[in-house]
């Protein structure tokens, strides 16, 4: 007979390990995220690799949060220490690969009062926190869409003034090419341009069949003495320049029209 073995009242006052104990064990028994979260090289503790993709994917599996903090002060509850400074690196001298009977040694430590109302407060802290940084989000996303809406009315201002530029410059191409194929258009100024280099040519044969005594003759004497012999010249002048002010004239005028 062996007297080693537990008692059947033993046995009822033995517990097992609680529910967050077993959970924490099944995430880091899991294989499948080894890449997450993993035993140690010497099975004695666990390391989180990947601490936001653990509480995103691992940890609404087992539990009904996503908050890495909260599983960390549990984690502090119940014994665990962090053993790294430099990862997520926890242990407890009864969490081991492989022993799972020994579980059920590990017990919630007894909190003061005093000590649930700093985790109560810094929990409520760190409510207050994430409400905060919602509040500047969704004022940022404001800005932010503001910005885009005024980039847009900018963008269509563009479109429009570019149009107008494109509009205005098929309308100058188009009177330059009536101008140009308008045979008048170009007889005059072949006119005009023959007519300066025959008043030139004029005023150069003047000059030379003059000496000087002539021509300060010329300068000195009155308009009427050689009215008569300059006057076509003039006249010309005059012609041309009342012709060039009309032609000017009308362009300014078809020019407004265009611009109206």
């Amino acid at each position: 007979m062996d007297y080693n073995l537990p008692t059947p009242l033993e046995v009822l006052r033995e517990t097992g390990p609680t529910p967050f104990i077993t959970k924490a064990y099944n995430i880091v028994e899991d294989s499948s995220t080894n890449n997450i979260v993993s035993w140690s090289r010497d099975n004695n503790s666990f390391i989180v690799w990947e601490p936001e993709t653990f509480a995103l994917i691992c940890l609404p599996i087992y539990f009904k949060h996503n908050n890495f903090s909260s599983f960390v002060r549990q984690l502090n509850t119940y014994g665990f220490k962090k053993i790294d400074t430099e990862r997520w690196e926890f242990a407890n001298e009864y969490f081991l690969r492989g022993q799972k009977q020994l579980l059920k040694n590990i017990k919630r430590r007894k909190t003061s009062s005093q000590t649930e109302m700093l985790e109560k407060f810094g929990l409520e802290r760190e409510i207050q926190g994430m409400r905060r940084d919602k509040a500047a989000l969704v004022i940022e996303l404001a800005r932010l869409r503001q910005k885009q809406e005024s980039v847009k009315t900018y963008l269509r201002f563009m479109e429009e003034k570019l149009i107008i530029t494109e509009r205005k410059q098929q309308m100058m191409m188009d009177f330059l090419l009536k101008k140009v194929k308008n045979p008048s258009f170009l007889e005059n100024i072949k006119k005009r341009k023959q007519q300066e280099i025959e008043n030139l040519e004029q005023s150069e044969e003047m000059t030379s069949s003059h000496g000087v005594e002539d021509y300060e003759t010329f300068v000195k004497a009155e308009p009427e003495e050689y009215g008569d012999q300059f006057g076509g010249v003039f006249g010309n002048v005059d012609e041309l320049h009342i012709a060039s002010m009309e032609d000017q004239r009308q362009d300014d005028r078809v020019q407004r029209e265009m611009n109206s």
